[in-house]
């Protein structure tokens, strides 16, 4: 991963924590770690995207590299009950030069949660499947490597194809639609979306061989290319993109959420109350909660008006613009005792969701 461009991830979440969160948080964050914790952050303080960035590397590695720059001044940890993390002004001053070369905040305001990213994913590998598969099987071609191996994937996209014994009409729909989407793209990001897809003719580029053809950093590529999924299944209709709108994950919320989290989801939908659901799963309130504040921030359409009020949410929400808080304890702390931790948290999300349902 280009240096500069990795740097840049620890201090933008540094600044967008801002002292609010420990350092162990990025840590979590850029692993991205299967936590309701963690994801419930990743929403609040606007860093969805940056979830799972560093995967593939250790819990070690990833805290020694955030260890130097706290070591270079860039980013300052400041002691308390709990270590606080923000970046400083030299910090800052760096960051502003990486957000010139990669523009991290354009890829950090296209998701609101780790859901969204994760339904950009799927939707942006079920493309470059179908796009490949189509154009060869248009010219007769049934073997070849896939771009994407996972089977689930696979077979949804095998679905959308079995629609239309067509191929080559279909190949022609599928130009036209993502040509459509191009035209609200500039032209680097029309090089990103060419350039990467794969056909029976031309192989797509590589995220390293993107990087190196467009002169930015391959985590960068990578990164843009999940914005503008993002920012197309927002705008998608069906009427415009009917073949596409068939590759896109319906917006139910369920992609992403960890399996405890489905099983609630489920007994929620079946009409089973709170105090059910525990009894049922035999899990502590705290846990459940935990899995109603992950369901909300999945779907922005889940009813949390069974859970909190609409005038408790009111003042909630007003507290948070008024005061500039984002921490649930401090928010307390202004509302007064009468309303509950979770009554906060999902005020809170959908605060930040902006709308949804009530």
């Amino acid at each position: 991963m280009n240096v500069q461009f990795e740097e840049g991830l620890f201090l933008i979440a540094a600044a967008r924590f801002h002292g609010e969160r420990t350092p162990q948080a990025i840590v979590h964050l850029l692993r991205g770690r299967k936590n309701n914790q963690v994801i419930a952050d990743a929403a609040l303080f606007g860093t969805s995207m940056l979830y799972g960035v560093m995967q593939s590397i250790s819990a070690d590695d990833v805290r020694n590299r955030l260890d130097t720059l706290i070591e270079r001044g860039w980013i300052e940890v400041h002691p308390g009950v709990k270590e606080q993390v923000c970046c400083s002004l030299v910090g800052e001053e760096e960051l502003k030069k990486r957000e010139k070369a990669f523009r991290y905040e354009a890829c950090l305001n296209a998701v609101t949660s780790v859901h969204e990213k994760v339904r950009a994913v799927r939707f942006w590998k079920k493309l470059s499947l179908f796009v490949q598969t189509a154009s060869h099987l248009a010219e007769g071609e049934t073997l070849f490597y896939p771009v994407v191996e996972q089977r689930e994937l696979q077979q949804e996209v095998k679905k959308v194809l079995l629609e239309n014994s067509d191929r080559r009409m279909l190949v022609s729909q599928v130009k036209r639609e993502i040509t459509r989407w191009m035209e609200e793209c500039n032209e680097e990001e029309r090089q990103l979306i060419l350039r990467r897809l794969s056909g029976k003719v031309r192989a797509g580029l590589t995220y390293r061989q993107l990087a190196d053809t467009l002169h930015t950093a391959e985590g960068a590529a990578a990164l843009h290319i999940i914005r503008l999924a993002a920012e197309q299944l927002a705008r998608m209709e069906s009427s415009s993109y009917p073949l596409l709108m068939k590759l896109a994950d319906r917006r139910t919320g369920e992609a992403g959420l960890t399996r405890t989290a489905q099983q609630t989801r489920l007994l929620l939908n079946k009409g089973y109350s709170f105090e059910e659901i525990v009894h049922r799963r035999g899990l502590k309130p705290g846990t459940i909660e935990d899995h109603l504040v992950e369901i909300a921030i999945a779907d922005p359409d889940f009813d949390i008006r069974k859970f909190v009020s609409q005038e408790k949410m009111k003042r909630i929400q007003a507290v948070m613009s008024e005061k500039g808080l984002k921490k649930i304890r401090e928010i307390r702390l202004e509302v007064g005792d009468e309303y509950s931790f979770l009554e906060i948290r999902l005020a809170s999300v959908r605060a930040l969701q902006g709308g949804g349902r009530s």
